[in-house]
């Protein structure tokens, strides 16, 4: 596939991108069902995160999200850590 809208789409979003408290490139594994496969740009603001990837025919997808807490997946993390001994800071960042 060719990512060229992606690398412009980061190339342009490089204000965003020096501003941003979390920041990165992930990869998401291809398959019909995932909404995140293929090459990602994530970014994160404040209490806000987007992640955009590209379809096949060089669309971009923007995926937007708000910090939320109590989560199922949340809870499950902590839960394995736990389990592993891991210590966990459960004060909220802010």
């Amino acid at each position: 596939m060719d990512f060229a809208p992606l690398i412009q789409a980061r190339k342009v979003l490089a204000p965003l991108w020096k501003k941003a408290m979390l920041k990165g490139r992930c990869w998401g594994p291809r398959n019909g069902n995932n909404p995140y496969g293929a090459s990602n740009i994530t970014l994160a603001i404040g209490e806000e995160l987007v992640s955009i990837s590209q379809k096949p025919d060089g669309t971009l997808i923007i995926h937007e999200f708000a910090k939320a807490e109590e989560t199922l997946l949340g809870t499950t993390v902590k839960e394995i850590l736990r389990r592993q001994g891991l210590v966990l800071n459960t004060e909220p960042q802010r």
